[in-house]
């Protein structure tokens, strides 16, 4: 932990902690050379040691700094002082998406709409650059305190994905893409995968696959149907249910193509709530079924961190094989629509509350 009062580079002051990740601290500082405050992020001491991953890590952050993008935090400067391995970026004064979801339960319509716009646009910016994030999700996403919807921690995201990195740091399988969870490839459209998870957090207040470990939570992005959200909020317009079942289709051919034609649906979401624009893949009642091999779940236990087991015990026991073009399509064995707000453990969630700002719903 760095103290209040050194410096970086004899150029950053210290001011104080304000944030705390499994990979990094993040500091107020003051930049005596530009004369303004920044947030230093400041990679902990277990990943200063490997120098691979450092050096990725290097080559990302100084990628991200080439983003200009008033929905993305800007990158400043990357360096390494004293053995300490630092990202300057902007400092935005407000909290994250999943602090502002813990807070009022579940958000507006509207108001959820306009934030993924928001982090869509952002996200766009990054891909036309040839930089996937890999980590999109609530943690990831500022909203500032005149109501700005900022993306953030685009290095570190991509240099740890070519890391075993334990679950406990990367916090992410709540959000990962199937072909993350497998270990595969993953690209542009796994963000678009992770945006859907994180609009369905916020119209809901809670996540759509849980469970009692990070292998079992991979597992079920796999193999399960998507939850419907109207099983906790039975009023959700169609195109929004829509707009998040295309994003969070199994098959990476099936989702959105790019960025710009989901901020398209999301924006004709906002005047045109229950038209059926979204266009869905057509189902295929022929398509192969998706089975997880026991070779295939060793290697997801490796990729978060946990025992491999022996092979007479590679099965994956109580989660039923679902057909890979119909998994997480709408109207095909998804949830009841049964009633009330409310999140996994079944507790009563509150009715939105007003927005945080009247800045989220400005044309921009």
């Amino acid at each position: 932990m760095l103290k209040e009062g050194m410096f970086i580079q004899e150029r950053y002051e210290i001011i104080g902690r304000i944030g705390s990740g499994g990979m990094a601290d993040v500091y107020k500082a003051k930049d005596h050379k530009l004369n303004r405050f920044v947030a230093v992020k400041v990679l902990k001491q277990e990943f200063r040691e490997d120098k691979a991953f450092i050096s990725k890590f290097r080559v990302e952050a100084q990628s991200a700094a080439g983003l200009a993008h008033p929905n993305i935090v800007n990158v400043y400067d990357v360096g390494e002082d004293h053995g300490i391995s630092y990202i300057v970026m902007e400092l935005v004064e407000g909290i994250t998406l999943k602090e502002y979801i813990d807070k009022k339960g579940r958000l507006a319509v509207r108001e959820a709409t306009s934030i993924a716009i928001q982090v869509s646009m952002g996200l766009e910016a990054a891909h036309r650059n040839g930089i996937v994030h890999r980590d999109v999700k609530p943690q990831n996403i500022i909203i500032s305190t005149d109501g700005k919807v900022k993306v953030t921690d685009f290095g570190i995201a991509r240099a740890a994905s070519s890391n075993t990195i334990n679950s406990s740091v990367m916090g992410s399988v709540h959000y990962s893409s199937p072909e993350q969870a497998r270990g595969g490839y993953s690209d542009y459209k796994s963000d678009i995968y992770s945006l859907g998870i994180t609009l369905y957090e916020m119209l809901t207040g809670t996540v759509p696959f849980d469970g009692d470990s990070t292998v079992a939570i991979a597992i079920k992005h796999l193999q399960e149907e998507l939850p419907s959200p109207r099983k906790y909020v039975p009023d959700l317009p169609k195109s929004t249910v829509q707009i998040i079942y295309k994003c969070t289709q199994k098959s990476p051919d099936r989702r959105y193509n790019d960025m710009t034609e989901l901020i398209r649906d999301l924006k004709e979401s906002l005047v045109n709530p229950e038209g059926d624009f979204v266009q869905l893949a057509t189902i295929n009642n022929n398509a192969r079924t998706v089975v997880i091999s026991g070779d295939e779940l060793n290697k997801i236990k490796q990729s978060y961190g946990e025992t491999p087991v022996s092979p007479q015990r590679n099965s994956v026991p109580n989660i039923p094989p679902v057909h890979k073009a119909t998994a997480g399509a709408p109207g095909n064995g998804n949830p009841g629509y049964g009633g009330g707000y409310g999140n996994a453990s079944g507790k009563r969630l509150p009715a939105p509350e007003k927005s945080l700002s009247g800045e989220l719903f400005r044309s921009r």
